[in-house]
């Protein structure tokens, strides 16, 4: 699901993606069916869809719509004990991964692929 995650915050990032990638070759149909997927959760038909739109990504000279992006940020050592951090995150039942922490509250987020309202968290570690 973290292709999901990516491909919403890359359609969030560019107006223009989406209309891109349709006119390379992704059919209407198509998100449709990704999205009807996303919010079954259904991860197993996501796959070839997911493929599909890189096909046209790679038609229009794009790489990696769907692709992950990993950063490590060490914890700082010198702040030991209770930590939470808040944010919107995917409100889909299999979750993206995508995740605005830190973010106002007070400004709504939505999935970029579905148009759903993204849900607010707080997670707590000791």
């Amino acid at each position: 699901m973290r292709r999901i995650g990516r491909l919403c915050a890359n359609l969030e990032g560019d107006s223009t993606l989406r209309v891109l990638l349709t006119e390379s070759g992704l059919s209407d149909g198509a998100w449709t069916r990704i999205v009807e997927a996303v919010r079954r959760g259904q991860a197993d038909e996501l796959i070839p869809l997911l493929d599909e739109l890189e096909d046209a990504a790679a038609n229009a000279g794009l790489d990696g719509v769907t692709g992950s992006a990993r950063e490590y940020r060490p914890l700082p050592a010198s702040s030991p004990g209770v930590r939470t951090v808040s944010g919107w995150r995917c409100p889909h039942t299999h979750p993206c991964g995508r995740a605005e922490v830190g973010a106002d509250r007070g400004i709504e987020r939505r999935c970029e692929l579905t148009g759903d309202p993204m849900a607010w968290a707080h997670v707590t570690s000791v």
